[in-house]
């Protein structure tokens, strides 16, 4: 009896079931709310995410990932790389791959799709930027030496004294064997030998220099039969126009048949000048055995520059490496009125020339941009000063790439002369060049006129005339 009745009960319990009510209309859940009590809860940026060891389902199935939430499962660049950019292509977006700063060393991200590249600062290159390419930035020249960037190397250019591939050693000199050389000396073999400058031969004696062609450097066709005392009266008298011939190395600078400044020969395609005289877009033409800017003597030659090598590291505010090596269009014609200078060894002029009482200098009178004496001036007693000496009286800080030279009685005479001509010390009865006068205005003369030191860039000058000729 209590069976039946409790099957009778739950009988009728099922088919109330079955009758729709206003609170329970249908058995069944609509779709999307199914889905929604089966559905399991995606986890980025969930709690503790980070935490969690990376998973290809959940970044990049169930959200859509970047390329760090990628690079979190294959824990490799390049594996990433190769998913991601086919993941990319599947799902049809174009992604900000560069927001991961791929790009190493400053270099410039570029989206693509699925995909980057980079624009790479100087120095360093592939894809990523991360090789290293400035063979200088590891600053590999030492005592003071600077680096040059070749194609495949680097190559230093030494401070006076040192020597090396990186400047490492200390360069052995004459001085503390004796000069015997007429110009130069070098240790070879545990020995030190004699070399000439451009233009002479070691003589049979292995220490002199012989000429070896018509117009050797440093040599002047005019002889001068003047003593010491003799060029101190001349350097102070009113009248200090030179003779024709007395610097063959001079040079004048014009632009648009306008007086630049001077400069100095140094070899038969090569002008050198100061930096500041010069401006890389603009024409200049060097005239070469130029005496009276008034008359036309027949033995000038006009050869116009075809190209500008201004010093790196030139500053227009302190004037620190105000040197520029001009590069002719064609060959120099040497002759009695126009012949080149003689560039010393670094050791040399330092040891020998700059310790020399004085040199001579020569350009012509500007004032305010005029010509004030169209005949060339030459000043051939201009002593040189102690570099305390000159710092104390220069309104600007004097390096040691730079000197002073002269003397107060012509001061004005020194200030006044075309910019970039050249300071030059006899030896031996052979002229070498030591100095550039600065291209500061005149008004930078106060007192003693400064240079630049030649002997500090002979390896910078050296080494563009021979990347030149290679290139010819």
């Amino acid at each position: 009896m209590g069976t039946l009745f409790t099957m009778a009960w739950l009988l009728g319990f099922v088919l109330s079931s079955l009758v729709p009510t206003e609170a329970n209309q249908q058995v069944f859940l609509p779709s999307n709310a199914a889905h929604g009590l089966l559905s399991r809860q995606k986890r980025k940026n969930f709690l503790l995410e980070e935490l969690k060891q990376g998973n290809l389902e959940r970044e990049c199935r169930e959200e859509q990932c970047d390329f760090e939430e990628a690079r979190e499962v294959f824990e490799n660049d390049e594996e990433t790389w190769k998913f991601f950019r086919s993941y990319m292509v599947d799902i049809n977006i174009t992604a900000n791959v560069c927001a991961s700063a791929p790009c190493w060393n400053g270099g410039t991200c570029h989206n693509v799709l699925g995909d980057y590249n980079c624009t790479c600062k100087t120095g360093y290159g592939g894809r990523s930027c991360e090789i290293e390419s400035d063979k200088c930035a590891s600053n590999p020249c030492k005592n003071g030496g600077w680096c040059h960037n070749e194609a495949t190397q680097y190559t230093c250019s030494c401070e006076t004294g040192y020597s090396g591939q990186n400047c490492e050693f200390d360069s052995p000199d004459c001085t503390s064997h004796g000069q015997t050389c007429d110009h130069f000396c070098k240790l070879r073999h545990d020995a030190f030998t004699c070399y000439c400058a451009q233009g002479y031969e070691l003589g049979e004696d292995q220490t002199s220099c012989v000429p070896e062609v018509p117009y050797p450097c440093g040599k002047q066709s005019v002889h001068l039969a003047i003593d010491d005392s003799d060029l101190i009266l001349r350097a102070i008298i009113d009248d200090q126009r030179c003779q024709r011939g007395e610097y063959p190395w001079q040079v004048l600078l014009k632009h648009n048949d306008e007086i630049a400044c001077g400069g100095v020969i140094l070899n038969e395609d090569f002008v050198l000048t100061s930096a500041a005289c010069v401006n890389p877009l603009h024409n200049f033409t060097a005239v070469l055995g130029e005496y009276n800017l008034d008359e036309d003597e027949g033995i000038e030659q006009s050869i116009n520059v075809s190209r500008i090598h201004i010093h790196s590291r030139f500053s227009l505010v302190t004037f620190e490496n105000d040197i520029a090596l001009l590069e002719l269009e064609k060959p120099i014609l040497f002759n009695n009125y126009t012949s080149p200078i003689c560039l010393p060894e670094a050791d040399f002029a330092e040891f020998f020339l700059m310790t020399s009482e004085y040199g001579a200098t020569s350009g012509w009178k500007m004032q305010q941009g005029r010509v004030e004496e169209p005949v060339l001036v030459g000043i051939p007693y201009v002593p040189y000063i102690k570099h305390a000496n000159c710092q104390r009286v220069q309104p600007f800080p004097i390096v040691h790439r730079m000197f002073c030279a002269g003397f107060k009685e012509v001061e004005d005479s020194l200030c006044s002369l075309t910019r970039g001509s050249p300071l030059v010390t006899s030896y031996k009865g052979v002229w070498f060049l030591t100095g550039i006068s600065l291209g500061a205005d005149e008004y930078n003369c106060k007192n003693i006129p400064v240079y630049t030191k030649v002997s500090r860039y002979i390896n910078w000058i050296k080494r563009i005339m021979r990347q030149t000729q290679s290139d010819r």
